[in-house]
């Protein structure tokens, strides 16, 4: 089956499926509803009647029926938002196969200008790379996802052993959606991980502490003897007493209960969809792939204790209900038993913690790349090698232009030349050519497949200059932007750093004269550093500089023919230097001119 026919597929059992759970919980609100009339009415008629023990029968029945269907339509509810979302991810999945429009995050907060190469290769923002790829649902995951496309493994052997695992998850489509869905439920917000950490970091103030210990168990007893003293003798004196000192010494902790409170306040769900996560993790088989062992080893450690600790915060967050709160508090000392619940679980697990999330942001980001994989078939997995630096393509397109109107060209530099300078006319493909060499050289380096023939390569730093702005508020030019991204290229290679370096029409901020001297000196500066590089410009002149560096330099082009008033480009890359122009024929075309 094609990609359509497989994610059409799905999208109709998880309607047909969706439609039946929500038959399904609403029987069970409306029998919920039943039992509850039955149980009030059970009660009512046994006390009308004289203590008629088939009604207190009948309301006994009643509520456990209640309960029973109240776990049962809960269960439900959850099966029903997990079926909506794999439903709006296959959505959204088949949109993109059939229209190559992403509607995933497209991780516009992470946009940053400055950054050495994010903004250039449009890898965040509207129709970006980050878009396409992104299949995280929590915080921690679209995080990491952003960090490793900003930051990509420089290590050979690393960049394998990821694309070993995304090998693996590739195909397991029913895992990886699970996974995303999952996870997107989990509804993390910026400051979850942040409150758990300070949580973690907080002191233990009640386990351990013997006053503690014996309030929460010798003052519940006292309380419940005094209450069947009251109820055989009808003195209600010494119950009285014992409220007092139970509300006592509830107050007198109050003001610790509520700070670790505030910061595991409402963290049931999500710590109950990251157990979720890490259970579908450790229930899959994911074969010799080393990586994907560690993760789900570390996975396996963590057992049923998130599972715990989200019941732990459920109990604690019931009491803020007034029931729990007075009733429970008063007889049983409510707070205190969860306060010492909880510091319980933090002496057991406060260095595993940030350990399975991890795992889980970690598996998040490869289910995205191995996603990416999947829904690009045709692309190939590219070969990095260590040594001397090297770049040869065969057959390579932008992965963010469809295939069918993609058009692809060979590329080799690092073996006859370490700088390409292509010139070309307006339109003619000089800037989405580097935006592919990058866009596919950053992809590799994350471990995922690329959107070429054959693509053999060395780990490099990738360092553009290609839409460099200006910029009011801090005073600074474009000429003087443009400059210190220049600036910082140099110190960076002067550094020790091995980079890749894709210029875009560079200098174009002075008089045309100073242009060519200075681009022409920055190349010859460049060729001395342990750097591979690419230059589009109009400016032909500097393909003289392939004959004072022949051993370094090689000039290509890409050209535009003007036929019967026509302007056609065929976006294919030449050897040499470009000879046709086309400006003065758009302005005319245009009526500018």
């Amino acid at each position: 089956m094609t990609l359509k026919e497989i994610y059409q597929q799905r999208i109709t059992t998880l309607k047909s499926d969706s439609e039946r759970e929500q038959k399904r919980t609403s029987t069970y609100a409306w029998l919920r509803l039943l039992t509850f009339v039955v149980a009030i009415w059970g009660a009512v008629q046994f006390f009308r009647l004289q203590h008629n023990m088939i009604w207190l029968v009948a309301a006994i029945l009643g509520v456990v029926g209640f309960l029973w269907l109240l776990k049962q339509y809960i269960k439900s509810q959850e099966r029903l938002q997990l079926l909506k979302a794999l439903l709006e991810l296959n959505e959204k999945e088949y949109t993109l196969v059939t229209t190559s429009e992403s509607r995933f995050e497209d991780g516009n907060r992470y946009v940053n200008e400055r950054h050495d190469f994010t903004s250039d290769l449009d890898v965040f923002g509207p129709s970006s790379i980050y878009q396409h790829i992104n299949r995280t649902g929590t915080l921690s995951g679209s995080d990491l996802l952003a960090a490793t496309l900003q930051s990509p493994h420089q290590d050979v052997a690393l960049i394998k052993d990821t694309q070993e695992a995304l090998k693996v998850l590739a195909p397991e489509l029913e895992f990886r959606q699970m996974l995303a869905a999952t996870a997107s439920l989990a509804k993390e917000d910026g400051q979850d991980k942040k409150e758990l950490n300070l949580w973690l970091q907080m002191p233990l103030e009640f386990l351990g502490k013997k006053f503690w210990e014996v309030s929460r168990w010798l003052l519940p007893v006292l309380m419940i003897a005094t209450i069947f003293v009251y109820a055989f003798t009808g003195v209600y004196a010494w119950a009285l007493l014992m409220l007092s000192i139970n509300w006592m010494v509830l107050m007198s902790c109050q003001k610790r209960v509520l700070a670790q409170h505030g910061l595991m306040a409402h963290k049931a769900q999500i710590l109950g969809k990251f157990d979720t996560i890490l259970r579908v993790i450790r229930d899959t088989k994911f074969g010799d792939a080393r990586l994907l062992k560690e993760q789900q080893q570390t996975a396996i450690s963590a057992d049923t204790a998130l599972h715990k600790l989200a019941r732990i915060s459920g109990a604690l967050d019931q009491r803020l209900n007034l029931i729990v709160a007075v009733v429970l508090n008063s007889l049983l000392m409510y707070d205190l038993h969860c306060m010492v619940n909880l510091e319980k679980w933090k002496l057991s697990h406060r260095d595993d913690l940030n350990k399975w999330l991890d795992v889980i942001a970690q598996m998040e980001v490869w289910n995205s790349l191995a996603t990416f994989a999947y829904n690009h078939a045709s692309y190939n997995w590219p070969l990095p090698q260590e040594g001397k630096l090297v770049l040869e393509t065969s057959a390579l397109g932008h992965p963010l232009i469809p295939e069918a109107d993609c058009v692809k060209n060979d590329g080799s530099i690092g073996r006859m030349a370490d700088f390409l300078i292509i010139t070309g006319s307006n339109m003619s493909g000089k800037s989405t050519f580097l935006r592919s060499v990058g866009s596919n050289l950053l992809l590799a380096m994350c471990g995922a497949p690329v959107c070429a023939d054959s693509f053999v390569f060395t780990p490099m730093h990738i360092m553009t200059s290609m839409r460099i702005k200006d910029s009011i508020a801090s005073h600074t030019s474009y000429f003087q932007a443009e400059l210190q991204r220049l600036q910082h290229i140099i110190r960076e290679l002067k550094n020790g750093k091995k980079v890749f370096v894709l210029l875009d029409e560079i200098l174009k901020g002075t008089n045309s004269e100073d242009k060519l001297s200075g681009s022409r000196s920055l190349i010859e500066h460049f060729i001395q550093f342990d750097c591979l590089g690419m230059v589009a410009t109009h400016d032909l002149e500097l393909g003289h500089l392939e004959e004072t560096y022949p051993q370094r330099i090689r000039n290509y082009c890409f050209e535009s023919t003007i036929q019967d008033d026509h302007l056609y480009f065929d976006y294919r890359i030449r050897e040499g230097v470009a000879r046709n122009k086309n400006a003065t024929f758009l302005m005319k075309q245009m009526e500018i001119i």
